[in-house]
């Protein structure tokens, strides 16, 4: 299960408002498909952010990022957070890709990982922005305080078991860059580019 991020792709606006014409939105993902030629039809997950922060995170598992990322539910959720905080709204779509790099196709069955993956990225929004806008699946992530892990309190990250435990999570050391197959077939050529 391998994914790849693109973005952050700037989100046309109408005034404060998500800009909901038709030509917007074709402008929108022209420009996605020209970063990465299938991206718009690829599946996996996306994140709503405004000001380097995520108000909503998504997935698109049984349809394309581009029948997923504006439909109704998901204008209104990000017209409510433009209306709390002022910035540009920005939208990252976290692709699956196939073992040889190209992109996944929605299925009918969905992919469970997909889920998965945005489960655990609503996880790490809630950690950064409490007043994130998903509901559904949120009430465990919500609730639940992990000191130095989810949700710490005021001073709780810098008690030693919390720091050890960080540590031990590799949380607090430099991450390294994963290599392999992927990466080899990316930097040559690949459609991603």
């Amino acid at each position: 299960m391998i994914y790849r991020v693109f973005g952050p792709f700037p989100i046309p606006r109408d005034g404060v408002l998500i800009a909901k014409s038709a030509g917007d939105r074709r402008e929108f993902w022209s420009s996605v498909q020209a970063e990465a030629d299938g991206l718009p039809e690829a599946c996996g997950c996306y994140v709503f952010s405004i000001r380097r922060r995520a108000w909503y995170v998504g997935l698109a598992q049984s349809q394309s990022f581009r029948q997923e990322c504006f439909s109704i539910h998901k204008l209104n959720q990000y017209n409510y957070a433009l209306q709390r905080v002022s910035g540009e709204p920005q939208l990252h779509l976290i692709a699956k890709l196939t073992p040889t790099g190209r992109f996944c196709s929605p299925a009918t069955n969905g992919h469970r990982d997909v889920a998965f993956l945005e489960t655990l990225l609503i996880g790490m929004a809630l950690n950064q922005n409490e007043d994130l806008q998903n509901v559904r699946g949120t009430k465990f992530l919500r609730e639940m305080r992990v000191p130095g892990i989810l949700r710490t309190g005021p001073g709780e990250g810098r008690l030693n078991s919390v720091r050890s435990l960080r540590d031990a999570l590799g949380m607090n050391v430099p991450k390294r860059r994963v290599t392999g197959e992927v990466d080899s077939h990316i930097n040559n050529e690949s459609p991603l580019h």
